[in-house]
C-alpha cells in the first residue's frame, strides 16, 4: 500500500493568511493597552468622583451649604451620609449627580437662592426606603403622652416619611418651617369636610384631661379675651381654626371676623348704625371711627367733636356732606340737638 505524505500535500496547499506589518501589529497592541488603562482610569475616576461627591466634605465646599451642614451635624442623624436621605441607591444617587452641574452653575454665577430649600422642596423627593433602612414602620410609642401618632396609618395612606419630618436631618436651621407642629399637620389634617385627614381633638390627643388638657394655656390669661386674642387673630387665624370652626367667631361677635374687604368697604356703615353695639365688642376707642372717616384728624390730639371744626377749617364743608345730609350740622350748631342716629347718614 502506497504510503501518503502529508507534508507533501500540505505543501501543495495554500492557506491564505493575513499577514500585516509588524509596525501594524504592534499599533494594535498599543492601542489595546492604551484604551485598557484609559478604561481603568475612568472607572477609577468615576467611582472616586461619585463616591467624594456624595460625602459631607464636598457639600460644605460651598459656603451657602455651610448653615445646612452646621445643622447636619448637631442632629441625630450626624453620623448618617448624605446620600442615604438625599439619593438612596444607585439610580437615584446617579440622577441626583446630573444636578451638580446646575448647581456649579448657581454658585459660580450666585444666582441661588441664600436660603436654601426655603419652602422644604427636598423632603417631597425622599423616599422611605432610605428612612426604613434604620426605622421602622411598627412603632407605636409617640414622644409625649399628649400625642396620639400611629405611623403605620400614613404609611399605608401613602404619606412619606420626610412629608411630616421634614427638618429630621437640619433641625436647627433658622428661617425655617418645621412640620412637625400641629400647624404642619393641618396641612392634611381639618375640620372642613374636604380635609384630607380628620381634625377633631381626639384623632391625635387623648380625652384624659390628667394627661392633656385641650385648653391652651394661653386661653385661661385673664387678658385672654380681650385684648389678647384679638391681636393674635388679626396676624394668622389659621391657629384660630385648627380648633374652631369659621362660623364660631361670628357666635360672639355677630359678625364675620376678621372682616372681609367687601365688609369694610361698603358693608359696615349700615351694620355700625343698626347695631353700634357689634362694633364696640371690639372697637372700644370712643373715636375709632373718626380716625378712618375723618380725614387729617389725629385721635392722639383729642376728641373729634370739640376738634372737627379745625379740619373744616382747612378742607372746607364739602367732605362732610359726602356721607351726611345738607342739614346734618344745623342739628347741633342751629337747634342745639344732637341728630338722631337715624338720619345721620346720607341715604344712598
Amino acid at each position: 500500500m502506497r504510503k501518503i505524505n502529508f507534508r507533501d500535500i500540505k505543501s501543495r496547499i495554500r492557506i491564505p493568511r493575513l499577514n500585516l506589518p509588524e509596525s501594524q501589529q504592534s499599533r494594535k497592541r498599543l492601542y489595546l493597552s492604551v484604551a485598557g488603562v484609559a478604561g481603568m482610569l475612568f472607572l477609577v475616576a468615576f467611582g472616586y468622583g461619585f463616591w467624594y461627591t456624595s460625602q459631607p466634605g464636598f457639600c460644605v465646599d460651598c459656603h451657602e451649604m455651610k448653615p445646612a451642614i452646621r445643622a447636619w451635624r448637631t442632629s441625630l442623624h450626624s453620623e448618617v451620609p448624605c446620600n442615604t436621605c438625599h439619593a438612596y441607591g444607585v439610580i437615584s444617587s446617579l440622577k441626583q449627580k446630573t444636578t451638580l452641574v446646575g448647581e456649579a452653575y448657581r454658585h459660580f454665577t450666585k444666582s441661588y437662592d441664600p436660603q436654601l430649600n426655603r419652602d422644604s422642596e427636598l423632603s417631597k423627593k425622599i423616599d422611605n426606603d432610605g428612612c426604613l433602612q434604620c426605622h421602622t414602620p411598627k412603632r407605636i410609642i409617640t414622644p409625649r403622652k399628649s400625642l396620639l401618632m400611629n405611623h403605620n396609618i400614613h404609611l399605608e395612606k401613602g404619606v412619606n416619611c420626610t412629608t411630616c419630618h421634614n427638618r429630621a436631618g437640619h433641625p436647627s436651621s433658622s428661617g425655617y418651617r418645621d412640620f412637625i407642629s400641629m400647624d404642619g399637620c393641618f396641612r392634611c389634617h381639618g375640620l372642613s369636610k374636604t380635609a384630607l385627614a380628620p381634625g377633631r381633638c381626639d384623632a391625635c390627643h387623648p380625652t384624659d384631661k390628667k394627661v392633656f388638657d385641650l385648653v391652651p394655656v394661653s386661653h385661661k390669661v385673664g387678658t385672654w379675651r380681650a385684648p389678647d386674642h384679638g391681636k393674635i387673630a388679626k396676624q394668622d387665624t389659621s391657629t384660630c381654626f385648627m380648633c374652631h370652626k369659621k362660623t364660631f367667631c361670628r357666635g360672639c361677635h355677630g359678625v364675620e371676623v376678621p372682616h372681609p374687604e367687601k365688609f369694610v368697604k361698603a358693608e359696615h356703615g349700615s351694620l355700625g348704625n343698626k347695631n353700634p353695639q357689634v362694633c364696640r365688642n371690639c372697637h372700644r376707642e370712643k373715636d375709632f371711627c373718626n380716625a378712618c372717616h375723618h380725614k387729617g384728624y389725629n385721635e392722639r390730639s383729642g376728641g373729634w367733636v370739640p376738634l372737627h371744626k379745625n379740619v373744616v377749617a382747612v378742607s372746607g364743608p364739602a367732605v362732610c356732606f359726602s356721607c351726611h345730609g345738607p342739614t346734618y350740622c344745623a342739628w347741633c350748631h342751629v337747634r342745639g340737638v344732637k341728630q338722631p342716629l337715624s338720619e345721620r347718614l346720607t341715604k344712598q
